[in-house]
Formats: structure tokens, sequence, C-alpha cells
């Protein structure tokens, strides 16, 4: 594990079963408009309260296909059903839930510039609270990438301040999460996962 790590990869039978409990929820979530909603799920490690969100539910798919060839074919097979269910409700609501990450994408953004207002002089509680900090940059990624040409200029914008802001207060770093998840997360595309404060 990397050193001081607060971000360890969930078992790919645990991320199965969020997803599936996600995947089910999908399309109420995304009529009623919540940005996040509390789910209670029932894991082979026992039962999780987990906080779903489109960024969070496309993580878990994001993070079940990087491991792909590693999973036993049943879990393989049951993680693309998974994820073909979950883009074609997606799909089906596409305009709705596109305004769903996009207001949790702002959410994000506001999240990250919290943190870097509360660790700024402070790089000590900086070091120890990036790894578990940076998901939110690593859920905006993903929900980016699903928004493509949907993403607006506006946010780009935020964003682009955020990643500058980052870059001030970092230097070069090993993977700062569990080195398990650094093959499904590269350097090119997720550079704030190898930098420290």
């Amino acid at each position: 594990m990397s050193q001081g790590s607060h971000v360890l990869p969930e078992s790919p039978a645990i991320d199965l079963a969020v997803l599936a409990a996600e995947v089910e929820e999908l399309e109420d979530y995304i009529v009623k408009g919540e940005v996040y909603r509390t789910l209670r799920v029932a894991t082979p490690s026992g039962v999780q309260q987990v906080q779903m969100s489109g960024g969070d539910l496309l993580t878990r798919i994001f993070r079940l296909e990087g491991e792909g060839e590693e999973l036993p074919v049943e879990q393989r097979s049951r993680a693309k059903d998974l994820a073909l269910q979950a883009r074609t409700t997606a799909y089906s609501l596409r305009t709705r839930f596109h305004d769903l990450l996009t207001r949790e994408i702002k959410a994000r953004i506001d999240s990250l510039n919290w943190f870097l207002d509360d660790v700024a002089g402070d790089p000590k509680r900086a070091r120890a609270e990036y790894p578990y900090e940076i998901r939110n940059r690593q859920r905006i990624a993903v929900m980016v990438d699903e928004l493509a040409e949907d993403f607006a200029p506006e946010l780009k914008g935020q964003l682009k301040r955020v990643d500058d802001r980052i870059r001030l207060i970092v230097q070069s770093a090993s993977f700062v999460w569990d080195s398990r998840l650094e093959p499904i997360f590269p350097r090119e595309h997720f550079w704030y996962l190898y930098v420290s404060p």
C-alpha cells in the first residue's frame, strides 16, 4: 500500500454488489433529481452504507472495466451486464442524468476548493488528507468523460482553476492510493494521483 494512503481498493465482489444496487436505483435516482442518495447494500463483507451518485456509479464501472481481464469470467460477465444496464438507463434519461452530473461536478469542485482553502499553510494536514480528498477530482474526471460535449465551458474554467491550485501545492510523488489501483488509473489521465502536497 502507498504510504499514508486513505484509499483502499474495493474488492470486485463489493464493487459488483454496490453497482448492482445502484443500477437498480438508477432510474428513480435520475427522475427524482437527487445528486446524492444513501443506499444500504448487502455485500460479501456485510451491509454497507453507500453514498450513491452519478460519479460513484461511473467510477465503479470504470474500476471494474479497468480490472477486466483480471476478473474471473462470471464477475467479468456480471460487470459487463451491469455497465450495459446503467448506460441504457442513463441514455434513456440522458438530459436529466447529465444535469445531475453537472450539479455533482459543481459540488465536488466546491469540496476541492474548501479542502485547498483549509490546508493552505498546513503541509502536514494537506499530505494526510490529500489521498482521500482527491477522490473528488477522480470522480469529476469520469463524469467529464461521460458528459463529453455537454461539459459546460463555465465548469471547464472552474475545473482548470482548481487544477492550477492543486499544482501550486504539490510535488511529484508515487501513486497516492493503494498501489493495486495504479494500473487502473494511468498517470497521463490521472496526474493528480501521482503528486503529493
